[in-house]
């Protein structure tokens, strides 16, 4: 009979902790990690209030979809929550579908504070809901401006209210770091749109322990496919995008150069796959091209540039 009890115990200590495991992502021990990717339309660059539309209502049906399908990250675009206060009622939502279906999620705001001044934020929720992290733009992708060379000023005589419908870059609250966050199965990195098309942002999140960078867009054409193969070849991570639907490009890309799923461009849809965290983290550790890197001969890019072939003193 004791023996018998003895058998129970352990087989109940066995089953607590797969369970665990499970629910946790097996920590940065998994060897794979499956993540989904959502392309959906919400609020736009140019926000305008819709009188009682709720963004959270599609997207809480796509934390759902995912969680049941086995992902552990969901990542939907930039900008489809709007401008809001956070934390605050439409965050809350966010939470609760969050902490209901043990994943996590990212996705992308105006984050607007007490003083009314508002930065592009990418929002990282944990699995037990709670707002784990937060990415602020740091490449301002403004379109319209004045001055020489382009791009250099504003547009003048523009009020705020322009700016918020028009090009809301121009004044919003720029991020000062590209911060990696630390989850249960790997490290990730995040960047929104324009900085993508920087290849600094990339290297960074990569040297500073990034695994799996997610890069969140809000544009009318697609992510580019060339840009997320470069980028995780030469800076040995993964790379999961997400776009609204009036684009595409939505992907779950794996390394050296694998894009395992991408959503067709201009629709509605959520994509699902499997990243190889064994692989990866086997080459980030013997990486010829990191070892053999030359710091000493890279200063050059610490130089804001004025004009091509043109630089002032060290931005330090």
């Amino acid at each position: 009979m004791y023996l018998n009890l003895l058998r129970m115990f352990v087989l109940l200590v066995l089953v607590s902790a797969w369970v665990t495991a499970s629910e946790a992502g097996q920590a940065t021990g998994r060897s794979a990690v499956k993540v989904a990717a959502v392309q959906i339309s919400g609020y736009d660059k140019g926000y305008v209030e819709r009188p009682g539309y709720d963004p959270t209502k599609a997207l809480v049906k796509y934390i759902r979809k995912a969680s049941a399908d086995g992902a552990q990250l969901v990542v939907f675009p930039e900008y489809v929550l709007g401008r809001i206060a956070v934390p605050g009622p439409v965050t809350q939502k966010i939470a609760e579908a969050a902490a209901a279906a043990r994943v996590y999620v990212i996705v992308g705001c105006w984050e607007v504070y007490a003083d009314n001044s508002f930065a592009n934020t990418a929002l990282l929720f944990d699995r037990q809901g709670q707002i784990h992290g937060r990415y602020h733009k740091t490449h301002a992708a403004v379109d319209k401006f004045e001055g020489t060379p382009a791009y250099a000023h504003p547009p003048a005589d523009r009020s705020t209210e322009w700016f918020i419908q028009n090009d809301p870059e121009w004044i919003m609250k720029k991020g000062q770091d590209l911060p990696v966050f630390e989850l249960d199965f790997a490290r990730v990195g995040i960047m929104t749109c324009y900085d993508g098309w920087f290849p600094e942002p990339f290297r960074v999140l990569s040297l500073k322990g990034a695994e799996i960078i997610v890069w969140i867009n809000g544009r009318r054409g697609n992510v580019e496919d060339y840009i997320v193969k470069a980028a995780m070849f030469q800076n040995s991570v993964a790379l999961v995008t997400a776009n609204q639907a009036y684009g595409g490009g939505t992907m779950i890309a794996d390394w050296p150069a694998r894009i395992k799923a991408v959503c067709p461009p201009k629709e509605e849809s959520c994509i699902s796959a499997t990243i190889d965290l064994k692989r990866l983290r086997h080459i980030r550790k013997r990486s010829r091209n990191y070892q053999q890197r030359r710091p000493e001969l890279y200063g050059e890019i610490l130089k804001k540039q004025t004009a091509w072939g043109e630089t002032t003193k060290d931005v330090n």
